[in-house]
């Protein structure tokens, strides 16, 4: 009876309530809360703009969207990651840190997406008035540098210990996209979309910098008793320009998808595509959002990456099965909110995304782990294997399958890097290794 007692079915409450206890957990489920409750606003937002606008719109806006954050997130330079692993420990170089970080990130959005307007007019299907208007190129342009600010300040956040701030500016910033959206579906019927998500932009921004610079950085530093961390130059762009390859091979896998359903296929798929897309973003986002809290910490120990590579891994897991399995049997029910014509075009793509969501998280661990150490050439080679699996197997499959063929494609792709990871940097960490360990890792 007492060992039946013993694994009872509050063992998940009470390991997550202990994990709550460290920093690692509490910046880990932090980051987590900010996805889901983010993604389930989300989900509202798509919602209402599938009801609201014809797919034709949709796809359109959908496809700037994309466009819109994958040059941010190109003209970020990876430097989210710069800032989780060096913030932890930068002291009085903190503020300087930040500031530089958010200059380069402005430099290169204006440049990069004067870039795209000045490019070939045939990137991308519907996007073409982004470069017959000035104050459209305008526009474009400031959201771009504004996503990259969005970015980075969360990065900022988690690397000042300080991720409970991350729901709270993340769901500003959702309602006021829901809120403007419902406002602009009349008055701007072609354009409410990306409206409401650049104007919303403002709302999080302005506030979260303000709260950073006036109160959670000059806190950071006052505890840091006075310390200014030999922060150096070249051992940053080593990290940082290592590291940018692989962020960038994430980046085209994740956010290249409708454009290459927009090229194949035309506006009205990418709508069909993009919802389920957007649900699955939410399971792949917990174990890289468990995985920042790990490095946040081995940032200063390194002697806790093993036990916390492990338990990020278990914890990740705990939320991630379930919710893949309720997500894959009630995908049907969960695109008819949108409509139906979403639940028959989307549903076999859901289930396959859903399914991708298992082997991700140790695609994902074992980057987060790569980075803790520093080993900047294994992120690269995982997120670059990946990378081309999925979009080259995404270009084929999606003209053969439909958007279907991209859930295989990101299945296959996750799956096959997955095992590849394992066997390579994560079998170790498999066994504890002294019953000290082992005895840790239950809490």
């Amino acid at each position: 009876m007492a060992t039946l007692t013993r694994f009872s079915a509050t063992d998940p409450v009470r390991r997550v309530a202990s994990h709550l206890g460290t920093p690692l957990g509490r910046n880990g489920y932090a980051l987590v809360f900010s996805s889901v409750t983010t993604s389930a606003l989300g989900a509202l937002y798509w919602t209402l703009a599938a009801r609201g606008y014809p797919p034709e719109v949709v796809g359109r806006n959908a496809a700037m969207i994309a466009a819109m954050t994958f040059l941010a997130g190109i003209s970020q330079l990876n430097l989210m990651s710069a800032l989780v692993r060096f913030v932890p420990g930068a002291g009085r170089a903190t503020t300087a840190l930040v500031v530089v970080a958010y200059a380069l990130a402005t430099a290169v959005a204006g440049l990069a997406s004067l870039l795209f307007l000045a490019g070939p007019t045939g990137w991308g299907s519907g996007l073409e008035f982004l470069r017959a208007s000035p104050l459209f190129g305008l526009w474009f342009t400031t959201a771009t540098i504004g996503w990259c600010i969005f970015v980075l300040q969360d990065s900022v956040l988690t690397g000042l210990r300080q991720a409970v701030w991350v729901p709270v500016e993340n769901t500003l910033f959702a309602l006021t996209k829901l809120a403007l959206l419902v406002a602009m579906a009349r008055s701007w019927p072609d354009f409410g979309i990306f409206a409401s998500w650049t104007a919303a932009l403002a709302a999080s921004v302005v506030p979260t910098n303000l709260l950073l610079f006036g109160r959670l950085i000059p806190k950071h530093v006052r505890e840091s008793h006075g310390r200014t961390a030999r922060l150096v130059p070249r051992e940053i762009v080593t990290f940082v320009s290592g590291d940018y390859v692989g962020a960038l091979c994430w980046l085209a896998a994740t956010t290249l998808l409708p454009v290459i359903v927009s090229d194949a296929a035309g506006p009205a798929p990418v709508a069909y595509f993009y919802l389920p897309w957007q649900i699955a973003l939410l399971l792949l986002a917990i174990s890289p959002n468990m995985g920042a809290s790990l490095i946040v910490e081995a940032a200063t120990d390194q002697s806790m990456l093993r036990l916390g590579a492990r338990r990020v891994l278990a914890h990740s897991a705990l939320l991630v099965v379930p919710a893949a399995a309720t997500v894959a049997v009630g995908a049907p029910y969960l695109l008819s909110v949108f409509g139906p014509d979403y639940a028959v075009e989307g549903t076999p793509l859901l289930r396959l995304l859903a399914l991708a969501a298992l082997p991700n998280l140790v695609t994902s661990l074992s980057v987060s782990t790569a980075r803790a150490q520093r080993r900047i050439s294994a992120v690269v080679l995982v997120l670059a294997l990946l990378c081309a699996l999925t979009l080259g197997l995404s270009y084929v499959l999606v003209r053969t399958h439909g958007i279907t063929g991209v859930g295989i494609a990101w299945l296959v792709s996750q799956s096959t890097v997955a095992a590849i990871a394992w066997l390579a940097q994560l079998r170790p960490l498999g066994a504890a290794r002294s019953p000290g360990d082992a005895a840790r890792l239950a809490l």
